[in-house]
């Protein structure tokens, strides 16, 4: 009787131990997933924002110009991205949403926002015919929409009604984003100017700033700064680009507000958080090279060749298809480029 009792009581403390262990096995799961990262790239003079979730899932907030496409493409295969959930065109200008087709191609979809706004170029009617002819689910956010998403709230804060008259109506048309994440948060102000920052009543305080307009003196003022309040300010611009971004009047207003200030020239910033703290560095481009292998290839719909990103024979974006592999390539019909393809 005493032996069956010994042995129940030691099969109830395995069970528990047991139950011990699986419970730590998850919670140090749970905790190993509870980051959110916000990676603004180096795609030269333009925009794009990869957005990692607690639970894996991913939003592109813009994708460089058609050029900076296949890098982006790039990067994102490097970082294991398999789909994109939130794909977010700010504005129609080609330094943000040219490299959307190399995207669309690249990975599934499983929303599309936009600004609204017509800008009427072929770039942004290529995009949106890609975007309805793959049937995926389309809106137009406008200020005061919000969406929790893996336990990340997504705030719309701008457009608040439609601009038109200033000298810059298609930045002052923007989808400006905040991303909160427990006690941390990020404003992702796209190319607003002044005048669209006058339509919003105020701006809550930031922890992190994806500065507007390239840096430029109109993405940034003084009033603007002292609602926000950020810690840290990233900008996006390209190495001597014709603009002068970032403008010196902007970074004199950036510094005097105390932040940590990044640039993307030279390579991607990347943002952790696990919504308490934040961890902030650089991913230099001598960094990526050595650690980044190319992940994709392109072929010619016409010729049905294909390449490697970095061929100098590439065909224009409408005639692209990716492929993740040289031998899915080959299995699609393609032939390598003798040029690139060892």
């Amino acid at each position: 009787m005493r032996t069956e009792t010994l042995q129940r009581g030691t099969r109830f403390s395995v069970i528990l131990l047991l139950c011990a262990a699986a419970l730590l096995s998850a919670f140090g799961q749970a905790a190993s997933a509870s980051a959110l990262t916000v990676r603004v790239l180096d795609v030269g003079q333009g925009d794009s924002i990869f957005v990692v979730f607690p639970e894996g899932g991913t939003m592109l907030v813009d994708a460089g110009t058609a050029e900076a496409g296949p890098r982006v493409v790039e990067t994102l295969r490097s970082l294991d991205a398999e789909k994109i959930d939130i794909l977010v065109a700010t504005h129609p200008h080609s330094d943000h949403i040219g490299g959307m087709l190399a995207v669309l191609d690249a990975f599934p979809v499983g929303k599309v926002w936009d600004s609204g706004y017509v800008h009427g170029t072929r770039t942004q009617q290529l995009f949106l015919q890609t975007v309805l002819d793959r049937k995926i689910r389309f809106g137009r956010p406008k200020a005061g929409f919000s969406e929790e998403f893996q336990g990340v709230l997504i705030e719309v804060l701008a457009p608040v009604k439609l601009i038109y008259g200033t000298d810059a109506d298609v930045n002052n048309n923007s989808i400006v984003l905040r991303l909160s994440f427990g006690e941390v948060s990020f404003l992702l102000a796209a190319d607003m100017e002044t005048e669209q920052r006058r339509t919003v009543r105020r701006f809550p305080e930031t922890t992190v700033l994806k500065v507007a307009h390239h840096g430029s003196h109109n993405g940034t003022d003084a009033r603007f700064l002292a609602m926000l309040r950020p810690k840290t300010a990233i900008i996006s611009c390209g190495k001597e680009n014709p603009y002068g971004h970032p403008h010196r009047e902007a970074v004199a207003l950036l510094e005097e507000a105390g932040v940590d200030l990044f640039t993307t020239i030279g390579g991607d910033v990347v943002v952790e958080t696990d919504g308490i703290e934040c961890t902030v560095r650089k991913v230099l481009e001598s960094e990526k090279s050595g650690q980044e292998k190319v992940r994709f290839y392109i072929g010619n719909r016409s010729s049905r060749v294909f390449h490697t990103s970095a061929c100098d024979g590439l065909p224009s974006e409408r005639n692209r298809v990716y492929f993740k592999s040289a031998e899915e390539a080959v299995k699609a019909g393609y032939r390598p480029c003798g040029r690139c393809v060892q």
